[in-house]
């Protein structure tokens, strides 16, 4: 019998089904549907867990999964593409042998044929907490639905359900089979996989559990190529319920024989080959009736935990708890992101929902404050002794005094009393984190996850890591909801950055990390970013300042703070100039000499350290001074920042502008921090002098006298190259001298740096950066992202060549301050108007797509560069290939071999031995070299992004920049003010951003959840590496800015300006608002109303007449009313502190509020 008895004319009609999307109410909550799913390309998701457990799923139903990290997986990782491909034979599959009146079809759901052949509908729900995805098809002319779901439970697994429903009027004969297959023993790893997987199918066995339906799977031993014996005492099991009886397969094997029809016999043990797990039945379906069962896979498992799991499914007590645990996980899952603020209700449930996940995705990659200000004692203590066993030591007795939880405000009170700054300053770095992992999924093979939330006892671990540019951007939303840790976030900061500026890699809880050189990785490098330091920590001040206004004013002048000693040296200007692409040498002897500190020491160790042996500490002012001052040692007038660090900036795909590449993106963003230093930082010193290491104020001088010296520049509107040349070479010496007499004896003793040369360093320093932001405006109203420099002698200039523009460089103009609304209106007008605007998505591109030449257009030297070289044109007569190559066309080509100019450098070098072309070499060296750079540019070639088509490359949207304009808009528009003139079109142009973005589309606009994050669409698919993108970062605080949630001077203020109408509940409805241990809070919320929580607390707005007013109601004492909404200081700091005696806080938004439609 065929597979399909009856053909079934799977479409009848030429035209597709329509895709389209919804909520809905199914699978015990709310979801969102995407109908028609199969007619979207496949696309990939993150389905989420409060859990270790991960999964990455395929909307075509290949996956992969496990626990921890790839290390621990129960379906391959692999990359997307072989996910997406593997859909045919790992995870899920389904079979249904289907009595009809004449005869029996097979009907094999999600199979990639079954479309073909029948005239099914596949629909694919996803929760809108993230972690439950089902897949449903739908057979019309059988009758039938076939659904299953996955969802997780921290106890027992990946619970994956299915049902089988009959939609006829009369009973319906089913032989089903459903299973999952290529299952992995624990005890392979990524390696393996991807090098040796046939290797591992030898070492495999399965085997049933006699009277259950658990199944293990195991390697026979660990693999390994010594002789020598290693056992494999750890495994995967999976176990099911619902079709008690079913014959089970423990491989694929008998697969064929149920296609064809003919008997399936029980496997009981399998060796040697690829596992699966599989059941095979005959039902009949009643009319109506939904069949259900379940199937939950686990792994890591030893012989005592596979007992357990035996003991419960004999008891019967296992789906029961099975399904309970997964429920209760979810709700651990909410309670984590109710916890940060992630629930909101109103009419605009796309909004609520994608709000969710950006907080949600925002604390897997930073973390979360699982205990809110409460300090466990015992962690810290660990804590101190992992950072400094010396503090430790010193302060053993108080530390084994601590309770098991102390309130935060108690432990920085009782550790200063100490008088220890060193044991202050880890007390200010102690961050109780968890949830946090990398950002690495099989979109981003290059970065590695790890989940490890749970101690070796269970209990609750503390624990994040990241690349420290990646995780400040996480914190910095997530101190909207826990403000009191702002101060505290930006001490972990300045404490890691460097004595010459920068700061180091990798960031986790146990201290710092950096890179070292590794010649055999291709992809291995070291540096220096420069661009996000500055700007992560410019918005940490400023979050600081709102909520705090005298914290950081106060640590001015604190010898609190510590330098990094991370054992890269940055080389002098006159090597730079030489060799801008290698300016940072490894100092490996004191790499090694601090690894063996951290080893006796502790992780404080790598931190730089004085003659007396302890952690060299130094103010708040320096840190931020010596910050500002290296990127103004490296300040090219009209151009930007040098990028002489060996890194690129935000933009990883544009790493080839790293050496003679100049940033106007932290010129910006410089700007606005000196700004911010010059108005509220240095005259909180009140005059006093600021502590500095001498060193430091000798640069400061110096880079002040050069800047005042050629303060008359800036009357021109543009700088020429000689005059450019000699602003940078007297910045850039003084940056030289400095790290040269840094390295090698360190900053220098502290001494008095006048406030008032501070701010006069700061005032003449912004009006240089000024001049050069308006310099680059370009003709087309766009501002330059990037230029690139050139050096020339005798006599000494340097040029700067623009670029193309790119969105990056519009978002930091936008961002920097100096923009005026009318400016700001004519830059979004322009940047719609130019070739960054892509109108299919109706959103920014990265930078203007361009066609690139076909293979045969590219490498052609034109003729006369040929005639006009005689080493060229005597190769070509010569016959000799080794440098250029006719074409049978007669056209002429470099050699296939050389591709960059080294290459090419370095043949010519070998060609010079050959006496025959000795001479010509030497005479024509440079204008060969000249001759290929006209040919390929490389000049200007920015890295990937000009040459490849996903990612950050041509075509594409990458939705973290413009979630960043969408930011830069909303500043801009809050910068302007009620009233303002412009109000109304900068709220207008706010929203034309906003529509852009990925939640306001439908499901094949945007090619996948709308709801969910994504980082970039290319230009010729859907969204792309879901979930773990910094676009959720600057959408939450979008968020809260259209809240209208104001924070000034310490005061909370609630002033909506630019909500939408859609926004209002039109009905009544309730604002659920889940806590730990199960609890949810109910608000039930009238017509007219929007709600959502900050800092934890409730917040009700309601469309009222009136006057506007807060009424903040508090536990046990009588409310308090403020008039315009703004709540005093001390009810504010209540709320900033999440005090318990804050129930709600309900906002009249009176008759002056009117919103957008």
């Amino acid at each position: 019998m065929t597979r399909s008895a009856i053909p079934d004319q799977a479409q009848s009609s030429s035209v597709p089904p329509e895709v389209s999307g919804g909520f809905v109410d199914r699978f015990g909550g709310r979801a969102y549907r995407i109908e028609n799913c199969d007619q979207l390309p496949p696309f990939f998701m993150n389905v989420v867990s409060a859990s270790d457990l991960w999964l990455f799923l395929a909307s075509n139903g290949g996956l992969t999964a496990g626990r921890i990290d790839a290390e621990h997986a129960l379906f391959p990782y692999k990359t997307v593409d072989r996910i997406y491909d593997s859909a045919g034979h790992t995870g899920p599959f389904s079979a249904f042998w289907v009595g009809t009146s004449n005869s029996r079809v097979l009907w094999e759901p999600f199979a990639p044929h079954t479309s073909r052949v029948h005239a099914v509908r596949r629909n694919l729900y996803k929760s809108v907490e993230g972690d439950r995805v089902w897949f449903e098809e739908i057979h019309p002319s059988l009758g039938l639905v076939f659904r299953y779901g996955w969802s997780s439970s921290e106890r027992y697994g990946f619970i994956r359900r299915c049902e089988l429903q009959n939609l006829l009027d009369r009973p319906t004969p089913v032989r089903l089979l459903d299973g999952i297959r290529n299952l992995l023993p624990a005890g392979i790893g990524t390696r393996l996989i991807n090098t040796s997987s046939c290797l591992t199918d030898a070492y495999k066995t399965a085997e049933a559990v006699s009277g259950t339906t658990l199944a293990i799977y195991a390697l026979a031993a660990s693999i390994v190529d010594r002789a020598i014996p290693m056992e494999a005492l750890r495994s995967s099991a999976v176990w099911s319920a619902g079709l008690e009886g079913a014959t089970l397969l423990l491989s694929e094997t008998q697969v064929g024989a149920f296609y064809a029809g003919r008997p399936i016999e029980p496997e009981l043990r399998r060796r040697g080959i690829r596992s699966a797990y599989a059941l095979t039945q005959d039902r009949t379906l009643a009319p109506g009736e939904t069949l259900s069962w379940m199937m939950a896979v686990d792994t890591e498992l030893d012989q005592s935990a596979v007992t357990a799991l035996r003991q419960e499914l004999e008891q019967g007590l296992l789906p029961a708890r099975a399904l309970e645990d997964a429920d209760a996980t979810t709700q651990r899952l909410r309670a984590l992101v109710a916890s940060a603020d992630g629930y909101q209700a109103g009419d605009d449930e796309t909004a609520t929902a994608h709000h969710f996940a950006n907080v949600l995705f925002n604390i897997m990659r930073g973390g979360i404050f699982a205990e809110g200000y409460s300090i466990p004692g015992p962690a810290f203590a660990e804590f101190v002794r992992v950072r400094s066993r010396r503090v430790a030591d010193a302060h053993a007795a108080f530390l084994s005094a601590l309770p098991a939880s102390i309130p935060r405000s108690e432990l920085l009170a009782a550790v200063g009393d100490l008088s220890d700054p060193d044991f202050l300053r880890l007390a200010h770095e102690f961050l109780p984190l968890t949830f946090s992992r990398r950002h690495g999924d099989p979109s981003r093979p290059w970065n590695r996850f790890s989940i490890r939330i749970r101690d070796e006892h269970g209990g609750r671990r503390l624990h994040y890591e990241g690349n420290w540019r990646d995780i400040f951007q996480n914190w910095e939303s997530l101190c909207l909801a826990f403000p009191e840790y702002i101060e505290s976030i930006v001490a972990k900061f300045v404490n890691a950055s460097t004595v010459d500026g920068y700061n180091p890699y990798r960031l986790s809880h146990e201290g710092i990390d950096w890179e070292v050189p590794d010649h055999e990785d291709p992809w291995s490098s070291i540096g220096y970013w420069g661009d996000h330091q500055v700007v992560y920590l410019l918005k940490l001040v400023e979050w600081s300042l709102r909520h705090h206004p005298g914290r950081l004013g106060a640590w001015m002048g604190a010898e609190l703070f510590s330098y990094a000693d991370v054992p890269y040296r940055i080389s002098d200007y006159t090597a730079m100039r030489r060799d801008p692409h290698a300016t940072i040498a490894f100092d490996d002897a004191r790499h090694r000499a601090i690894a063996a500190r951290v080893r006796a020491e502790g992780t404080d160790a790598r931190l730089l350290h004085g003659a007396d042996g302890r952690v060299r500490r130094v103010t708040l002012a320096e840190k931020l001074l010596l910050l500002v001052l290296t990127r103004l040692s490296n300040f090219v007038p009209g151009g930007g920042i040098w990028m002489n660090t060996q890194r690129p900036e935000w933009n990883d795909a544009n790493n080839a502008l790293v050496g003679y590449g100049l940033s106007m993106v932290t010129l910006c963003y410089l700007r606005r921090l000196v700004a911010l230093l010059e108005t509220a930082l240095v005259p909180a010193l009140e005059g006093h002098p600021a502590r500095v290491s001498a060193r430091v104020v000798s640069l400061a001088r110096e880079v002040r006298r050069t800047l005042e010296h050629h303060r008359p520049l800036l009357a021109r509107p543009q700088i020429g190259d000689a005059d450019r040349r000699a602003v940078l070479d007297g910045l850039a010496e003084a940056g030289s001298a400095y790290r040269a007499a840094a390295y090698a004896e360190g900053p220098g003793t502290p001494i008095d740096f006048p406030a008032d040369e501070f701010a006069a360093l700061l005032s003449i320093a912004r009006e240089h950066l000024d001049h050069t932001i308006r310099a680059n405006r370009r003709d087309d109203g766009l501002y330059q992202a990037y230029n690139l420099l050139e050096f020339h002698e005798s006599p000494a200039s340097l040029r700067v060549h623009a670029l193309y523009p790119m969105l990056e460089g519009q978002v930091a103009a936008l961002s920097c301050g100096l923009l005026n609304p009318d400016e700001v209106l004519a830059l979004l007008g322009a940047m719609h108007a130019s070739g960054l605007y892509r109108a299919d998505q109706d959103s920014y591109l990265l930078y203007p797509d361009r066609d690139l030449p076909g293979f045969l257009a590219r490498n052609v030297v034109p003729p006369d560069a040929v005639e006009s070289n005689a080493l060229l044109s005597r190769l070509v007569a010569a016959g000799d290939t080794r440098v250029v190559v006719r074409a049978p066309d007669g056209r002429i080509h470099f050699h296939a071999d050389l591709a960059n100019a080294a290459c090419l450098s370095d043949r010519l070098a070998r060609l010079a031995q050959d006496p025959t072309w000795a001479a010509l070499v030497d005479s024509n060296r440079k204008q060969v070299l000249a001759v290929y750079e006209a040919v390929f540019h490389h000049r200007a070639f920015t890295g990937r992004s000009g040459s490849m088509f996903g990612y950050e490359g041509l075509g594409c949207i990458y939705w973290h920049m413009v979630s960043k304009l969408l930011l830069a808009v909303q500043e801009n528009l809050l910068a302007a003010g009620p009233g303002h003139p412009r109000e109304r079109e900068l709220a207008e142009a706010y929203y034309q951003v906003r529509a852009g973005l990925g939640f306001n589309k439908t499901p094949s606009g945007y090619g996948a959840f709308p709801t969910d994050p994504y980082s970039h669409t290319p230009g010729h698919a859907g969204a792309q590496q879901p979930g773990m993108t910094g676009q959720v970062k600057e959408e939450i605080l979008t968020r809260v800015g259209e809240l209208g949630v104001d924070v000034r001077a310490g005061r909370l203020g609630f002033r909506p300006r630019f909500l939408l109408d859609r926004e209002f509940t039109t009905k009544p409805t309730r604002f659920v608002i889940p806590a730990a241990e199960g609890v949810e809070r109910v608000i039930e919320l009238p017509t007219g109303a929007l709600a959502f929580t900050y800092c934890g607390v409730p917040v009700v707005y309601r469309l009222s007449r009136g006057p506007a007013f807060a009424l903040v109601r508090l536990a046990g004492e009588p409310a308090r009313r403020f008039h315009g909404a703004e709540l005093d200081a001390d009810t504010s700091a209540l709320v900033f502190g999440r005090s318990t005696r804050v129930e709600t806080i309900e906002v009249e938004l009176g008759e002056t509020f009117h919103p957008l439609t």
